[in-house]
């Protein structure tokens, strides 16, 4: 019985952790004529995340600030799975080129458990632009 129960209150707790983990992303649209967006947030106990479509040939400029307290992840479903393009435990600025059309979600995390405010800039511009 006592199995049983510890059994139970695993799965709860399972569910409960998947359930905060799994919140929407938010997409990022830019304004007509625009390459780029800023958005100003923070990270809450867990984390955001954020999905923006840019097309193969085209790269990802991230600014991430504050440069400490906060990281980003960047990845993408390829054929392949799940690909993880960027992880720094850090803000800044990074640049990812892309060799696929598709979504590309942003993730922005605390380092510290803590809630955060940040503010990430997003470009996107040709593989050849600066």
């Amino acid at each position: 019985m006592k199995k049983l129960f510890i059994v139970f209150a695993l799965s709860i707790f399972l569910l409960a952790v998947q359930n905060a983990f799994a919140q929407d992303a938010q997409r990022i649209q830019f304004e007509r004529g625009k390459s780029s967006a800023v958005v100003k947030g923070t990270t809450g106990e867990y984390g955001v995340s954020y999905v923006v479509k840019a097309r193969s040939g085209q790269k990802i400029v991230l600014t991430l600030a504050p440069a400490s307290g906060v990281g980003i992840k960047v990845e993408t479903d390829g054929g392949d799975g799940q690909n993880v393009l960027l992880r720094e435990e850090k803000g800044g600025t990074y640049e990812i080129g892309l060799d696929a059309d598709g979504d590309y979600t942003i993730f922005v995390g605390s380092t510290n458990g803590k809630s955060k405010a940040f503010t990430l800039t997003v470009k996107i511009t040709k593989m050849t632009d600066v």
